[in-house]
């Protein structure tokens, strides 16, 4: 479970019905036709303006916002490239074979295949940068249909108030409606604005977040294996790949390999 997700959501709700308390009834902020017009009329537009599958994905992330994301040790990552470097440097490229199963990283797996099957490196790096790009496009396409929903729902929202404003004036001479078509007309775009700004223009800054740690990910996987099918010395490679890093990150990496350097030695 991520819980920064979990945290901001309750958190979010729970101020905002201590408000609703504070400022009167909650029982008043509960419309069920007001639901309806907003989630429904926006999950209904989404429908519309994508395909089955894209609004699938698209839900599908939401759940995976809540869900603890996937942990990348970059440094871990780096180091391990960096051996399987000195490996190759040392005994050859074809002694990589044996370390393939040692991978627990099918994207790093296949890279290291077709450098060990000696396929040319301007292809390595054309089928990578196209898988990468291939899975950059899915998280995009994902993220745009939530950005649509969150875009469309504070819209629906006025569509309520309109609603609720025509049944208003339609029925001036009947005091009983007044209530009802007013909280509909005030509520939806209450609804509106609260599904946008706490739950679905989130939901999208979190996927791209979640996206961009994975595509870093992937992009220094690709770097180092280039790197080790054009045989460059594993040094050079170490300084390529955290450029990726922050200066902190760095620092952290250089102190602990030097700390691995001084106990072998010692």
């Amino acid at each position: 479970m991520d819980n920064t997700t979990v945290l901001g959501t309750v958190l979010g709700t729970i101020l905002i019905v201590v408000g609703i308390k504070l400022a009167g009834n909650l029982s008043t902020f509960i419309n069920i036709p007001s639901v309806l017009i907003v989630f429904g009329g926006g999950l209904s537009a989404m429908c519309v303006a994508y395909s089955a599958d894209r609004v699938k994905a698209a839900l599908g992330m939401i759940k995976l916002c809540y869900l603890a994301p996937r942990e990348f040790n970059y440094m871990k990552l780096i180091s391990n490239i960096l051996m399987t470097a000195e490996v190759a440097r040392k005994e050859g490229i074809l002694a990589l074979d044996s370390r393939l199963a040692e991978i627990d990283e099918p994207f790093m797996a296949r890279s290291l295949q077709m450098v060990i099957d000696g396929v040319d490196v301007t292809v390595i790096e054309s089928i990578l940068n196209t898988e990468l790009d291939s899975r950059a496009n899915r998280h995009t396409d994902a993220k745009a249909a939530l950005d649509f929903l969150s875009s469309v729902i504070p819209a629906f929202g006025m569509i309520g108030t309109i609603i609720g404003l025509v049944g208003l004036l339609g029925n001036l001479d009947d005091p009983s409606s007044i209530g009802p078509n007013m909280a509909v007309a005030l509520i939806t775009t209450f609804y509106g604005a609260v599904a946008a700004n706490l739950l679905f223009i989130p939901y999208g800054k979190k996927v791209e977040e979640r996206s961009n740690a994975e595509l870093l990910y992937g992009e220094i996987i690709a770097k180092g294996t280039m790197a080790i099918a054009a045989g460059i010395h594993p040094r050079i490679i170490q300084e390529r790949l955290l450029a990726f890093l922050s200066e902190k990150s760095r620092i952290q990496f250089n102190e602990l390999h030097l700390s691995e350097e001084l106990g072998q030695g010692g």
